[in-house]
């Protein structure tokens, strides 16, 4: 019998990122959950070809960091970097291939797979080739993302987004989105809602179980007995992580957990000191250990910034889930229709953060609410949140949609 198995298209490197690098953890998971549901399953990226296990330790390998830009690069205007950015992400997409035999070439490839880049087209590609439908995961339309972080494209924004964008999103049998945010601007792009599938992040149910010691994790981070609020991400401005600091000062006997790094860190770090705020940082982890953490925490925080779009669907909220640990995350609409409140989650106001401190009050002094939380964790985790399930979904939406990898490529 032929082996079934998906190939797994990331356009991405590692090199120059500070860890996690969501991309190759998250592609990392989607290729672990098709592997568990069809049987193999390979990540093709500018690097290689691997494995889930050695794509999520190069994604979180505690060596990740940006370089040191030069002195120069302070004096060129964002304007101008941006230009430059887009030049090299077109020539990087046309340098990109996909070898059209590998070990894939004797399995019966249930569709091909490829995270969304600006220009790049490579899984497309594949799939065209192997006759094998297309499955275009987007986490975010970039032009329009970018224009949300204020980054201009003065003149050439439509060209890129036309052409980098649109361009392949019509091609793809499917497309994934992260969010209802992100589907409503890939239909602004022209794909129809039919070719539209909402797929969350999920999580890797080998990977995350409950047997890890929390006892031992905290005697090793020097955590004792105090309260303590977790954390876990790339340090951006935009997951707002001085909400997390702000509202722990007013939490007695509490202590912040944060994991991970990122260009934010610093100055999380300097207003820790301000208020305060007993913090560990851990810097960037291997991903396998990532449970190890979340077993330390006694709660864990999703953010969003007040005024800013929240369009993203966050890895950390299903790790959370099948770690069994409670969570406060932000009441917006993408996290409403995925947490139930008081049975799987508690939503909080987004930027509020002495509506976030009363929370986080609540769950220390309530240890039933706390044990009913994470038992309604357990419970949603396991019935919607592996990546086990977003597989399944991709592939019951392929088998009622007609194919159109076979179609000629527009332009």
């Amino acid at each position: 019998m032929t082996d079934r198995g998906a190939v797994f298209v990331l356009p991405s490197r590692t090199a120059g990122q500070q860890g996690p690098v969501a991309a190759w953890v998250s592609t990392a998971g989607w290729a672990s959950g098709a592997r568990r549901v069809l049987g193999s399953s390979w990540i093709v990226t500018p690097l290689g070809i691997h494995q889930p296990e050695v794509a999520r330790r190069a994604g979180s390998h505690i060596k990740l960091a940006t370089p040191i830009a030069p002195t120069w690069r302070r004096h060129v205007p964002n304007l101008a970097k941006t230009l430059a950015k887009d030049i090299r992400q077109y020539q990087r997409a046309r340098s990109f291939r996909v070898p059209t035999t590998g070990p894939w070439s004797t399995a019966d490839i249930s569709f091909v797979w490829q995270r969304h880049d600006l220009f790049h087209d490579a899984g497309l590609r594949l799939a065209r080739h192997l006759s094998a439908p297309s499955v275009l995961f987007v986490p975010a339309t970039l032009v329009w993302e970018s224009q949300q972080w204020s980054v201009e494209r003065p003149g050439w924004a439509p060209w890129v987004e036309r052409h980098g964008e649109t361009a392949k999103l019509v091609q793809a049998d499917l497309i994934a989105c992260g969010s209802e945010i992100v589907a409503a601007q890939v239909e602004r792009l022209g794909v129809s809602p039919e070719r539209i599938l909402i797929t969350p992040s999920g999580v890797d149910p080998d990977l995350f179980t409950t047997d890890r010691s929390a006892s031992s994790m905290r005697r090793d981070l020097r955590i004792d007995d105090r309260f303590v609020i977790g954390w876990i991400g790339s340090f951006r401005r935009f997951h707002a992580i001085e909400q997390a600091v702000l509202a722990a000062s007013r939490v007695e006997n509490s202590l912040l957990l944060l994991v991970g790094d990122g260009p934010e860190r610093a100055a999380i770090r300097r207003y820790a000191q301000e208020l305060g705020v007993p913090v560990r940082f851990t810097g960037t982890i291997p991903h396998e250990r990532v449970p190890d953490y979340l077993a330390a925490m006694d709660v864990g925080l999703v953010l969003a910034a007040e005024g800013q779009p929240f369009h993203y669907s966050p890895l950390k909220l299903a790790e959370y889930l099948a770690a069994g640990l409670p969570v406060v995350a932000p009441d917006i609409a993408q996290i409403r229709d995925r947490l139930t409140d008081g049975i799987d989650g508690v939503l909080s106001t987004p930027g509020d953060a002495d509506a976030l401190a009363g929370h986080l009050k609540q769950l220390r002094d309530d240890p039933i609410l706390r044990a009913r939380l994470r038992d309604g964790a357990l419970d949603s985790a396991q019935r919607r949140w592996s990546w086990d399930c977003q597989i399944d979904r991709v592939l019951d939406t392929l088998d009622g949609l007609p194919r159109r990898s076979s179609t000629p490529r527009p332009g």
